[in-house]
C-alpha cells in the first residue's frame, strides 16, 4: 500500500511519537513534531483514520494511537490483497469461525521476516499471540501464507502475523502435471504380473481399464504386498484393486487437484479424457517437484536443450 509522502510523514510522526511516549499523541504535538499546522495536520489524520492506519482515543488523555497496519507501514513496504470472498482462517491446524477479509503484506522487500495483518470477521476468542495459523490460497494471487500470530488488536478486528512461509500456487492444468503415457492393466490379469510391471517399470500403481479402455479401478504395490502377505499372487486384479478412483480431468485446475488429494487422504489421482479412459497420472510429488521447479531460479526451463 503506497501513501503519499504528505501522509506517510505524518504517520511517521504519529508511530515514533507514540512509540517513545507510550500514549495517545495529539495533533498539537504532531504539528511541532513535522512542522506544519494543526489545521493540516487534522486534515491528514482524516485521512489515516479512513485507510485505518490511525485510531482516535477519546476523554482525557486522549489523541491517536497507529493502528497494527500503520505500525506496519511506517516501517516497511505494504502489498496489499484484498479477497473476493472470505477464506477461512486455520489455527493451530484446526479450521475455525474466523474468516479473512483482507490481507496486507508488509515488509515483502526487506531484510528482517515479512508480516501480514489480517483482517478478519467472526469470534476474536479463538485466536492468541502464539498460535499457528494458515490462509489462503487467496482468489486472485492464490497465495497460501504460513505463520504465528504476533499480535491481536479486537476492537480493530486485525491479526499480526510474522510470515514463515509464503507460496503463490502457480495456474496449471491437469495436463501439465501429469505423467503422462501410463500403463495400465484388465481387471482378469494376476497380480503375479502386475509385480512384475511394477518392479520392472519401478511404479507404485497401475490403472485398470475394461475391455474399451475405460477407466475401472486401480492396483498399487500396496495392494501386491498385501497379495504376498496372504499367498494370493494367482489372484486376479478385480479381487484386489480400489474401484473408487479419484479422477480429474485434463483441465483440471491444480489447486482443485490439491484439495481432492486432501480431502480423499490420497497420494495420487488418475487423470481421464472425455470418454473416461486414462490420460494420466497426477501424484504428491509431481506436484511438488512442479513447484519446487518454478522457485528454483538456478535449475534450467523445461524449454532447455
Amino acid at each position: 500500500m503506497d501513501i503519499p509522502q504528505s501522509l506517510y510523514e505524518i504517520l511517521l510522526a504519529i508511530v515514533n511519537i507514540y512509540s517513545s511516549e507510550k500514549r495517545p499523541v495529539t495533533s498539537v504535538e504532531i504539528a511541532e513534531h513535522v512542522g506544519k499546522s494543526d489545521g493540516t495536520v487534522r486534515n491528514v489524520i482524516s485521512a489515516l483514520k479512513a485507510m485505518g492506519l490511525v485510531e482516535a482515543k477519546t476523554g482525557p488523555g486522549g489523541g491517536y494511537v497507529p493502528t497494527v497496519k500503520g505500525v506496519e507501514i511506517a516501517r516497511g513496504n505494504v502489498a496489499f490483497d484484498k479477497l473476493w470472498e472470505p477464506i477461512r482462517l486455520i489455527i493451530n491446524g484446526r479450521p475455525t469461525q474466523l474468516y479473512v477479509l483482507e490481507l496486507d503484506f508488509m515488509g515483502l522487500g526487506g531484510p528482517l521476516s515479512p508480516k501480514v495483518v489480517l483482517k478478519v470477521v467472526g469470534s476474536m476468542h479463538q485466536v492468541t499471540r502464539g498460535s499457528r495459523v494458515v490462509v489462503g490460497p487467496t482468489q486472485a494471487t492464490r497465495v497460501i501464507v504460513r505463520g504465528e500470530v504476533v499480535e491481536v488488536n479486537s476492537s480493530r478486528r486485525e491479526i499480526l502475523v510474522n510470515v514463515e512461509s509464503m507460496v503463490a500456487v502457480p495456474r496449471l492444468k491437469a495436463r501439465e502435471l501429469m505423467t503422462g503415457n501410463v500403463l495400465s492393466v484388465s481387471p482378469g490379469e494376476s497380480l503375479r504380473k502386475v509385480a512384475e510391471i511394477i518392479l520392472e517399470k519401478n511404479i507404485r500403481a497401475l490403472p485398470v481399464v475394461d475391455g474399451s479402455g475405460r477407466l475401472v479401478g486401480i492396483i498399487s504395490a500396496q495392494h501386491i504386498a498385501k497379495a504376498f502377505l496372504r499367498g494370493e499372487l494367482t489372484a486376479s486384479v478385480s479381487e484386489y484393486m480400489d474401484r473408487d478412483v479419484p479422477t480429474v480431468t485434463l483441465e483440471e485446475d491444480i489447486l482443485d487437484i490439491m484439495r481432492l488429494m486432501d480431502n480423499r487422504n490420497v497420494g495420487r489421482v488418475v487423470v481421464v479424457d472425455e470418454q473416461g479412459s486414462p490420460a494420466g497420472i497426477i501424484t504428491r510429488t509431481d506436484i511438488l517437484k512442479t513447484m519446487t521447479r518454478m522457485y528454483d531460479f538456478s535449475a534450467p526451463s523445461r524449454e532447455t536443450p
